[in-house]
């Protein structure tokens, strides 16, 4: 039995190079750098998947900013 090479495998979707731009961008922190927009090829998939990475995104930036105000709290101690 002869074996099927997949050939499209060097083949990028344009949503894989922009998720490795949106990740690399949200691994920095809290920049005030703005993330691209997409604009390739788009179907339910791509806007499910940009749809929930934007509310992961401000998820945890306000966990981060929440948490940081957390220890600045926690340093300069309870206001009285």
């Amino acid at each position: 039995m002869t074996s099927i090479v997949d050939r499209r495998s060097h083949i990028s979707h344009p949503i894989l190079t922009h998720l490795v731009a949106l990740l690399s961008i949200y691994e920095l922190g809290p920049i005030s750098v703005p993330t691209p927009k997409y604009d390739g090829p788009s179907d339910w998939q791509t806007d499910s998947i940009l749809r929930s990475l934007g509310a992961m995104s401000h998820r945890m930036y306000a966990a981060e900013e929440a948490l940081a105000a957390f220890r600045a709290a926690k340093t300069c101690g309870p206001e009285t």
